[in-house]
């Protein structure tokens, strides 16, 4: 592996903006230097002769240098449902939208329920991804025993979907849930839930008709499901201590309910998605069927309340759940026949770096959401998400001047679901760099899959993973953070 010195730019971190280079050695991140200061690097610069050879330089001049982004929510479907994605296509386009870590979501096929699944999904994964990746386990009805072998096995967390989505895959009953959460915490993993209600949610559909508009369709998923999922979620993670990260929220209210779980000391924390902070439901009604994703888009009310949340804290995390299906699976079905999901990862940074170019955050803010927070929620902190000597090489270098028109043949998931297609976008992915490699430059998908895979702690109790190509070593025992919500 050759050293990489990214010379010339302006360094972007969750504390603030400099100019600056970055020394990347290894794979780490082996120095970074303040422009007029001092051009001591810690005994090894890329002019000095005792550095090793060879060296490439990446000009970084006119660029902003961020962390790799961390997105803590994607589908990449593999395996089971790869005609709509693959971890191939999926981990591409996660790298030309400068995401660098991905971890990716369980409910594939067959849902990553146990050791043995969550093994061979690992083995075959190897060796096909663009970028470094973790992977969940689930909670579903019949597990419940399989938990402590899905840690052991390196699960970087479990997801519990209490609502209906891809998969259909049922929780336990809130009878058990209470078990369920003391084991998480036991466990020392996330809970990443999806708080919908299923009981309220299949009433509801069963009452509508068949032709509804949007407005229909929001009332088949009423925001009392989605609200007392949420508060369940909370009140369960203060009981237990397990910590709770609620998944793609869309309610105003919901950042109500957060907030004061936060503020009684429960250990949970939130992340929202680009079309909640872009997108209202006279969007979703233009669109059509195409534009849902689950939980829908609601109101203008519930997304200024969604950025109030961002801003004050209550809200943590920014993520994408890419969620792919193809446009024969969308288009001509009606609302509730359509799957639920679009894509993101590849629009998640310029999406958010056009919303700074409009006010609405700051530099920091994008990478405090999108990179710092994810990696110290998910065990990464110290690796993943920040600027400095011992992390990972993990960059993505922006120009924020370029202004461009998104295509969909320009995008590299299998599916061309977004709602960003033909928008006029500020902000570009330049070059991205994973651990020391550029794996895109100027825009453009270059040399191989060298994606390494992110165990979580569990594995250290376990044992080594079989078939993990790329496996490092257990990223929490190096991370010296953690969840602070």
């Amino acid at each position: 592996m050759s050293d990489l010195w990214v010379r010339g730019g302006t360094i972007v971190t969750a504390t603030g903006v400099f100019p600056g280079d970055v020394l990347v050695r290894d794979g780490r991140i082996a120095a970074v230097i303040h422009r007029g200061e001092s051009q001591d690097a810690g005994g090894w610069m890329p002019q000095d002769p005792g550095a090793r050879q060879p060296m490439r330089i990446l000009d970084a001049t006119g660029l902003c240098i961020l962390p790799g982004l961390v997105d803590v929510h994607v589908h990449f479907r593999d395996p089971g449902l790869t005609h709509k994605e693959d971890f191939l296509t999926g981990t591409a386009a996660a790298a030309c939208g400068g995401v660098t870590t991905v971890l990716d979501m369980p409910n594939t096929l067959p849902p990553v329920a146990t050791r043995a699944i969550f093994e061979d999904k690992l083995r075959r994964l190897a060796g096909r991804a663009y970028v470094d990746y973790g992977l969940y386990g689930v909670v579903d009805e019949n597990n419940f025993a399989d938990l402590p072998e899905l840690a052991k096995a390196g699960a970087i967390a479990f997801k519990l979907f209490l609502g209906p989505t891809t998969g259909d895959i049922r929780a336990p009953g809130w009878g058990r849930l209470m078990d369920v959460f003391k084991l998480v915490a036991e466990l020392g993993l996330p809970l990443v839930v999806h708080a919908e209600d299923r009981d309220v949610i299949e009433y509801h559909e069963h009452k509508a008709g068949k032709d509804l508009d949007y407005e229909g369709f929001l009332a088949t998923r009423p925001p009392f499901g989605e609200l007392m999922a949420t508060q369940a979620a909370c009140l369960l993670a203060g009981v237990t201590g397990a910590r709770v990260h609620i998944a793609h929220v869309s309610l105003g209210d919901a950042v109500d309910l957060i907030r004061e779980a936060k503020e009684r000391g429960a250990p949970v924390t939130a992340e929202t998605c680009p079309p909640y902070l872009g997108m209202t439901a006279e969007d979703c009604e233009r669109l059509g069927p195409v534009s849902k994703i689950l939980p829908p888009i609601r109101h203008r009310m519930d997304q200024e309340r969604l950025w109030e949340g961002l801003h004050d804290g209550t809200l943590e995390v920014i993520s994408t759940d890419h969620a792919p299906h193809l446009v024969e699976e969308k288009e001509g079905r009606s609302w509730l026949g359509a799957p639920g999901g679009m894509i993101g990862v590849e629009t998640l940074l310029p999406s958010l770096l056009t919303a700074v170019a409009e006010g609405r955050l700051t530099l920091p803010q994008v990478v405090e959401w999108t990179s710092t927070r994810p990696a110290e929620i998910f065990g990464l902190a110290g690796r993943k998400g920040d600027i400095r000597p011992g992390c990972d090489g993990d960059l993505v270098l922006v120009d924020l001047d370029a202004q461009w028109t998104l295509r969909a043949e320009d995008l590299h998931s299998k599916s061309q679901n977004s709602p960003l297609v033909g928008a006029r976008l500020r902000g570009r992915v330049v070059h991205t760099v994973v651990r020391g490699r550029v794996v895109v430059e100027n825009g453009r998908l270059t040399g191989d899959p060298v994606g390494a895979w992110l165990p979580g702690p569990g594995l250290a109790a376990g044992g080594a993973a079989p078939g993990a190509s790329g496996v490092e070593s257990n990223p929490v025992s190096r991370a010296g953070g953690g969840n602070r919500g």
